[in-house]
C-alpha cells in the first residue's frame, strides 16, 4: 500500500517537475517538445520492457489487435486523444496557458463523473453531486470574468473521458498500452523534429542540450511508470483520490511560469472548484473505508 502511494505521489510531482522544465527547453516549441518527449519515452519505456522480458507478450497483443479491425480502430482512437493530450502537456506551458491546463485537470475527474452518470448511467452519491454543482459555478464564474472557458481546459477535461472509456475495451496492459500508442506517435513525434531540422538553434543555444533532452525522455516517462505502478498497487478509489494531487501542483507551477496571468479575482473560479475536488476525495475516502479489508473485518 505505502509502495503504491509513493508511485503516485512521485508521479504527480514528476509530472508537475515536467511542466516547469519547459524553461529549460527554449527556443523550442511545443512541436518539438513532444516530438523529442515521445522519443525519449519509447527509448525508456522500450528498456524496460526489455529488462521484464516483455516483448513477446506485447507482440501477441499487437497481432491479436490487428486481426480485429474493431479494435485496431480504438487503439489508433485512443492514440489520437492521448497524443493530443501529451501535445497539449507540451504547448501549454510554453504559451503561458498553464493554468488553463491546470484548470483542465482539475475539471477531468468531474467530468468523469458526469460521464459515468449519463453513459453508464451510475448513481451519484451527495458528495458526487454537491461536487457537481460546485464545479459548475467555478466554469459559470470563470464565464462572467473571462468571457469563456479556455480551450486548452476544455480539451483535457473533455479529451479524457472517451480515452478512458475506449481503452477499456482493448484490454491491455498498462505499460504494453503505453508502449503502443507512444510507438504509434512516434513517426509524428519524428516528423515534427525533423521539420525543425532536429532543433539546431536549441542546441546552438543549450551547451548541453543532448542532457536536456534526455531529461526530458527520462521525466516523462519514469512520471508515467510511476503513475502505472500506482496504479496497480492501489485500490482504484484510493489511486483516484492521489489522483487529484497533480492538478494541485501544476497548478502552482503555473504561478510561477513567466507569463502567469493569475489574479485575485480568478479565486471565484479555482475556490468552488477546489472545493468540488474536495467532496471528491471525501467521497472517495469514504468508498475507500468501506471496501478495505480493515472496513471488512470491522464489521
Amino acid at each position: 500500500m505505502l509502495a503504491g502511494v509513493l508511485f503516485c505521489m512521485t508521479a504527480s510531482v514528476l509530472f508537475a517537475v515536467l511542466c516547469y522544465y519547459t524553461v529549460f527547453l527554449a527556443p523550442l516549441d511545443g512541436y518539438e517538445v513532444f516530438g523529442w518527449r515521445v522519443m525519449g519515452t519509447v527509448i525508456l519505456v522500450g528498456l524496460m520492457i526489455s529488462l521484464l522480458k516483455e516483448w513477446r507478450p506485447i507482440s501477441k497483443q499487437l497481432i491479436k489487435i490487428f486481426k480485429t479491425p474493431q479494435h485496431l480502430l480504438i487503439l489508433l482512437v485512443c492514440t489520437a486523444l492521448i497524443s493530443l493530450q501529451l501535445f497539449l502537456f507540451a504547448w501549454a506551458p510554453l504559451n503561458q496557458s498553464s493554468e488553463a491546463l491546470a484548470m483542465g485537470y482539475f475539471l477531468m475527474p468531474l467530468s468523469m463523473v458526469l460521464c459515468g452518470r449519463l453513459i453508464f448511467q451510475e448513481q451519484l452519491s451527495n458528495y458526487q453531486k454537491l461536487a457537481v454543482t460546485l464545479a459548475t459555478l467555478g466554469v459559470i464564474s470563470n464565464l462572467v470574468i473571462h468571457g469563456n472557458l479556455s480551450w486548452v481546459s476544455m480539451l483535457v477535461m473533455l479529451g479524457y473521458p472517451p480515452y478512458f472509456i475506449l481503452k477499456r475495451q482493448l484490454g491491455l496492459s498498462a505499460i504494453h498500452s503505453m508502449f503502443i500508442e507512444h510507438l504509434l506517435m512516434l513517426p509524428i513525434g519524428i516528423l515534427f523534429v525533423h521539420a525543425q531540422n532536429w532543433s539546431p538553434d536549441f542546441f546552438a543555444v543549450q551547451q548541453h542540450g543532448w542532457l536536456v533532452i534526455a531529461g526530458l525522455g527520462i521525466l516523462g516517462g519514469v512520471a508515467l511508470l510511476c503513475f502505472i505502478a500506482g496504479s496497480k498497487l492501489l485500490p482504484m478509489s484510493l489511486f483516484g483520490m492521489l489522483g487529484y494531487l497533480e492538478p494541485l501542483l501544476l497548478f502552482v507551477v503555473s504561478l510561477i511560469l513567466p507569463g502567469s496571468r493569475f489574479s485575485p479575482i480568478d479565486f471565484f473560479t479555482y475556490v468552488p472548484i477546489w472545493l468540488a475536488i474536495c467532496c471528491l476525495i471525501l467521497n472517495g475516502w469514504k468508498s475507500y473505508q468501506r471496501t478495505s479489508p480493515k472496513a471488512e473485518y470491522a464489521a
